[in-house]
């Protein structure tokens, strides 16, 4: 890996709302950490938002102020798969863990697994697979593990 994809890789951390970027190329493994700012209240996608409009006139709207919308921390196509021809990592319904994937974001021919931060069941899939997102779209709505 070359030194300007390293500064493409940084400067992509910097930018975005991702905390650690782990990346394994060729042998070479790259590991990018930020470092958390002093305390300035709770992360922003913990609060409730109202996600905007879709096409999913099926979608329950959000409700609970306990819910939390998981927005994409960088530009890049949504793949809700690890491969194309394996199952969708989570589906509307699922119960899952703090630290569990729930999607694929490939920036810049990089794919970056992104992860709940917190436990919960999966209210909402606000994204379609294979679909151009910009930064902040909101990819799901979580509700509380007791939810469904």
């Amino acid at each position: 890996m070359d030194l300007s994809k390293i500064e493409q890789l940084v400067d992509l951390v910097t930018r975005s709302s991702i905390a650690e970027l782990d990346l394994t190329q060729n042998g070479t493994r790259i590991r990018i950490l930020k470092r958390a700012p002093a305390a300035l209240g709770p992360p922003a996608n913990r609060a409730a938002v109202e996600a905007p409009a879709l096409d999913h006139p099926d979608s329950p709207a959000p409700e609970a102020a306990a819910d939390i919308v998981v927005p994409a921390p960088m530009h890049g196509i949504f793949y809700r798969a690890a491969a194309p021809d394996e199952p969708p990592l989570v589906e509307v319904g699922t119960r899952i863990e703090a630290g569990q994937k729930i999607c694929i974001i490939e920036a810049m021919k990089t794919f970056i697994d992104i992860a709940a931060e917190a436990p919960g069941v999966v209210l909402a899939i606000l994204a379609e697979d294979g679909q151009e997102i910009e930064a902040g779209r909101a990819l799901f709505r979580i509700g509380p593990a007791g939810s469904s």
